[in-house]
């Protein structure tokens, strides 16, 4: 079989998609290993403090980010004590059963997880908890 050699000017009679393709599948996986770190917290640096009757994550809870520095977060947002009471306020008026986890790292001041705590308490919030890492995960 022959083949016709190509004039300059003849437009193309097919396109290749498959490089397009790959680059979307490879975007659409970065998108979806992103949002994950994203939405549970994963991407903040804080080192737990360790306790050896820390339970396993169930899932399903509003979750208080305190980092090292001192920043607190409700799952991905950053924000203020008083703004994170009105943000749980809201939360527990939709779900009273809400559980709030606080995950603060080791560093922070004492002072600053009271000040987190008492926002989560006066937003109504009555199931409670404090994250730990077991001990064995420290070794």
């Amino acid at each position: 079989m022959r083949r016709r050699r190509r004039d300059g000017d003849e437009p193309f009679a097919e396109i290749n998609i498959v490089p397009f393709t790959d680059v979307c599948l490879v975007l659409l996986i970065i998108f979806m290993i992103t949002a994950n770190f994203i939405a549970t917290g994963q991407g903040l640096n804080i080192e737990l403090p360790v306790a050896a009757s820390a339970l396993a994550d169930t899932g399903g809870q509003a979750v208080v980010f305190i980092t090292g520095e001192g920043h607190v977060y409700l799952n991905a947002d950053r924000l203020e004590p008083d703004a994170l009471r009105a943000r749980l306020l809201e939360a527990a008026r939709e779900d009273p059963e809400m559980v709030v986890v606080v995950s603060a790292d080791r560093k922070v001041p004492y002072e600053r997880v009271v000040d987190v705590l008492d926002a989560v308490r006066m937003a109504g919030v009555s199931y409670l908890a404090l994250a730990a890492e077991t001990r064995e995960a420290e070794r």
